[in-house]
């Protein structure tokens, strides 16, 4: 019975002895699980080359324009191409990246690009974007209207409009003087021929209307234009040519108004001529040194209430 007994508790401590050992053997498992001192780096591989702009500002006709894509990773140095060819006046660089220049006014809309960019390795990305290019700012031409005469052909004046896009399509508030009519379709002129009743001075204001899509634009004269009817009116239109050292002598003529006239030129005349205020005429003996043709501008002045004036560009050649 006693040596039983030492063989059973000789197998209990054995037993004991590989529960110890067992758990020695987990324990030592679980800290070198976590234990990284000695782990080797993690493998990492080159940065992917991508294009990383996905939109453009838009351009706009006849205004300059810059815009730089943008790309990530790969190896330098890198390069850029565009298919099919920017709008005519934009252009790429290779080596930057950059959009400049300045879009002309036929490249008005949306066009879309394939652009492709390149690094040292061989390596690309592609993306694909569109560019808008807006038309210009509409816009009216500065303006003065010539005063026009009762019952005389007014002198055709045509309003100008810019940028936009046309046809364009004109409108005038208020109506121009009874007689003068006004071109609503492009280009806007004025014609005709004032009636009696018109003489005064008037403003107007002009509008223009483009054709951009899906929003037209719009432009109005501002401040208004005046425009003046008025019933004297210089008929000479053209000055009989002087000589040097020879005695000249011509009168400006008129038409209309209420006598008397007062006449009057925005400059001297050449050395030796003079304009006599109350007559018109013009008189005297050409310097030498005055050879040449001599722009001036004739303006007579009548008596009425309120006085009209009318005012006429005229040539003055001097010969030897």
């Amino acid at each position: 019975m006693r040596i039983l007994a030492l063989t059973r508790n000789t197998e209990r401590a054995l037993a004991n002895l590989w529960t110890l050992a067992l758990l020695l053997l987990i324990a030592i498992g679980a800290a070198s699980c976590g234990d990284v001192s000695n782990a080797p780096a993690p493998v990492t591989g080159p940065v992917v080359l991508t294009i990383t702009t996905t939109t453009l500002p838009a351009a706009t006709a006849g205004t300059a324009y810059t815009a730089t894509l943008a790309g990530s990773g790969g190896t330098a140095p890198y390069n850029w191409l565009v298919t099919p060819a920017l709008p005519t006046g934009l252009s790429l660089n290779a080596s930057s990246g950059a959009i400049t220049g300045t879009p002309g006014s036929n490249t008005i809309g949306t066009t879309t690009h394939t652009f492709v960019l390149q690094d040292a390795a061989l390596g690309s990305d592609a993306q694909i974007i569109t560019l808008t290019i807006n038309p210009a700012t509409l816009a009216i031409a500065p303006v003065t209207l010539p005063p026009g005469v009762i019952n005389q052909a007014y002198s055709q004046t045509t309003l100008t409009a810019t940028g936009g896009i046309p046809p364009y399509t004109w409108s005038v508030l208020p109506a121009l003087p009874n007689g003068l009519q006004f071109n609503v379709a492009s280009p806007g002129s004025i014609s005709g021929t004032p009636l009696t009743g018109t003489i005064g001075t008037t403003t107007h204001t002009f509008t223009v209307l483009d054709s951009s899509t899906p929003f037209k634009q719009t432009a109005s004269t501002d401040p208004p234009l005046s425009l003046t009817i008025t019933s004297l009116f210089i008929t000479t239109n053209s000055l009989p040519n002087a000589r040097v050292g020879r005695s000249y002598s011509t009168t400006l003529a008129r038409s209309g108004g209420v006598a008397p006239f007062t006449w009057s030129v925005n400059q001297s005349l050449p050395t030796g001529l003079s304009l006599n205020a109350s007559t018109g005429v013009i008189t005297g003996t050409a310097a030498s040194g005055t050879l040449g043709t001599h722009t001036r501008t004739y303006t007579v002045q009548d008596s009425s209430n309120p006085k009209q004036t009318y005012s006429k560009s005229l040539n003055l050649t001097i010969t030897n």
